[in-house]
């Protein structure tokens, strides 16, 4: 596989679903609007919350974005382990309605392995426990063995 650098693969991610019919949409401001649940921005689909609860219509059924994020819920751990962060960009696909697992499989699938160039025989995706649909789905149309399937 080849090495990408962060701009690379943020562009690469955004151009893939843009060619699926997604509306390439900018980073939502860090303050949300109209939403008196959250201080901060924490994560990718919550600047879309009032397109899920049909609050507000979306401006196209499929959308992808680069969110910008913070978080301070395990700041504590923030400089002690490489994995806590305040400050990143979450990449998101997301379907008001218009798509599920089949598509959101497939297609995180055939960026991971066609467009990235990841070895399909390193991956091993993970389901939720009972989700019998998406295991199909896995196994039968994307054609990963059931004991590269973890269950959570």
């Amino acid at each position: 596989m080849k090495p990408y650098g962060v701009n690379e693969l943020r562009r690469m991610y955004l151009d893939f679903f843009e060619s699926k019919e997604h509306l390439k949409m900018k980073s939502f401001s860090l303050v949300p609007h109209n939403d008196n649940s959250l201080l901060i921005i924490n994560s990718g689909m919550a600047p879309l919350k009032p397109y899920f609860t049909g609050q507000e219509i979306p401006p196209r059924r499929r959308v992808t974005t680069c969110q910008k994020c913070v978080r301070t819920g395990d700041i504590e751990n923030v400089g002690k382990t490489a994995r806590h962060l305040t400050f990143f960009e979450m990449l998101g696909n997301f379907s008001f309605g218009d798509y599920f697992k089949h598509e959101a499989i497939r297609w995180s699938w055939e960026f991971l392995t066609e467009v990235v160039g990841m070895d399909p025989e390193r991956l091993y995706p993970s389901i939720y426990c009972e989700d019998e649909e998406a295991f199909e789905i896995w196994t039968k149309e994307i054609g990963v063995p059931a004991d590269k399937i973890t269950r959570f």
